[in-house]
């Protein structure tokens, strides 16, 4: 069989399954390359979760696929540069991207789209993949990703980013940030390899890494909940919208799967059931502005359409559904058989407007009177979404890599994180982490 052929059968086209590998010959996180082929494999993770990204993106408001890309890492070690990505911003209509420099210092920078000048190398400072990161630090898992190693012993994660333990202006930070129904199996966690390098503050000094590892997870939420705060500057965005921004930016024209920049362009958006982990837990119900069937005038169809409202006050409110979100209306009065009941968003028309596919026609259509009192509720009771699932790791550390931080004011939901066969072994060679108690007080070691 030619190559060309080969390479065709061996190829995923819609990126439900991409390769990493970064010892093999024709591997490459170049921009031509959409690692879904054995053939072609990526490099590295933090190229290969990009990917996955734009391959779940789809045209049109809140449509996006989630829960849709495996990545199959093979065996090696795999260096992850988790320092803080940038941010981004709408600046009267056009993006402003900022880069920290310091604990309270952010500068204005620029974010190229993917190209031949792009720098994909993770052990070069100046590489492109970390700027995509979450503003905390950390390497975002988007969409539900799956990451699954070949081989638990010898599919190594080594990260890159280790916050300096002595300085409190340092923030604590993470190897990878996880989303709704993604999944991560068949790795093994080691320290900051003291045979590379590691950076600990926001420059580009290089250390070695022989000191403590405590402000570091292997996995925290990716945040969609909370709108990232510059300093003493609050943005409109959380970290999670940022990053898909970001990524609409990396595909530019050249790659052939251009995106429209954001702000020009915002539909290549967060997923809620990315952060509304397993189902809504939402008390407040929505009211019903306007319920239409078919034309809206005579002719009736089982294709609803809806407009929110405030349940108080009947002004439009925007729902927060995407489509397949599951929801409950009770209330209507005219064919209630038809309108009320459990339902899922058919098609997002906009920020206050869907449609549902009901059970059947009604007779007539409805006055204001008839859904006056109604109201749409978000069902708790769901499988869309789904807990992120680490399962059948190993985490081998001699300074004090922590595990998992499942902080739930970056969650909504359940907010619930599950994990299973995580076997850590964090030990704690750098002696200024422990103090001593003498004389009645504690005393840093290091000044005995």
């Amino acid at each position: 069989m030619p190559l060309s052929r080969l390479e065709n059968f061996l190829k995923n086209a819609e990126g439900n399954i991409l390769y990493v590998s970064p010892s093999d010959f024709d591997s490459t996180d170049g921009f031509e390359n959409q690692g879904n082929s054995l053939t072609r494999p990526f490099k590295t993770i933090q190229r290969a979760l990009i990917e996955a990204a734009r391959f779940s993106y789809q045209q049109g408001k809140n449509n996006d696929k989630i829960d849709r890309t495996t990545i199959l890492v093979y065996p090696g070690t795999h260096y992850i540069d988790n320092r803080p990505g940038f941010s981004i911003e709408n600046q009267s209509g056009s993006p402003l991207y900022k880069q920290q420099i310091g604990p309270d210092t952010w500068v204005n920078t620029f974010l190229n789209e993917f190209g031949r000048g792009t720098n994909y190398d993770i052990l070069d400072p100046n590489n492109d993949l970390y700027k995509f990161n979450s503003v905390h630090g950390g390497v975002i898992l988007p969409r539900g990703t799956s990451i699954i190693g070949l081989d638990l012993r010898k599919t190594k994660v080594r990260p890159l980013y280790v916050p300096d333990p002595e300085d409190d202006s340092i923030k604590n930070s993470s190897i990878f940030n996880v989303t709704g129904t993604c999944y991560f199996t068949a790795f093994t966690f080691f320290d900051s390899d003291l045979n590379k390098f590691s950076y600990k503050d926001y420059t580009t000094t290089q250390y070695v890494p022989n000191y403590s590892h405590h402000k570091l997870v292997a996995f925290a939420y990716g945040d969609g909940v909370n709108k990232v705060a510059l300093g003493n500057q609050q943005t409109n965005l959380t970290d999670l919208d940022m990053y898909y921004y970001k990524v609409a930016k990396a595909y530019g024209d050249l790659t052939a799967r251009g995106i429209v920049d954001y702000p020009t362009n915002d539909d290549f958006e967060t997923s809620i059931d990315e952060y509304r982990i397993v189902g809504s837990l939402e008390a407040n119900p929505l009211g019903i502005g306007s319920i239409t069937s078919g034309d809206g005038i005579a002719t009736p169809a089982n294709v609803i359409r809806i407009t929110t409202s405030d349940f108080n006050t009947g002004e439009q409110k925007p729902h927060g559904l995407f489509v397949d979100s599951p929801f409950y209306i009770d209330g209507v009065e005219q064919d209630p058989n038809i309108y009320n009941g459990s339902f899922t968003v058919r098609e997002i028309v906009g920020l206050t407007t869907f449609t549902y596919v009901a059970s059947g026609a009604p007779t007539v259509g409805l006055s204001a009177d008839d859904f006056s009192s109604a109201t749409i509720s978000l069902e708790s009771d769901t499988v869309t979404s789904a807990s992120p699932y680490v399962f059948n790791c190993s985490l081998r550390s001699v300074y004090g890599l922590c595990g998992m931080w499942a902080d739930g004011n970056k969650a909504d939901g359940f907010k619930s994180m599950v994990v299973a066969q995580f076997t850590g072994v964090s030990l704690q060679k750098d002696d200024n982490a422990f103090m001593i108690y003498q004389d009645g007080n504690y005393e840093d070691n290091f000044s005995l």
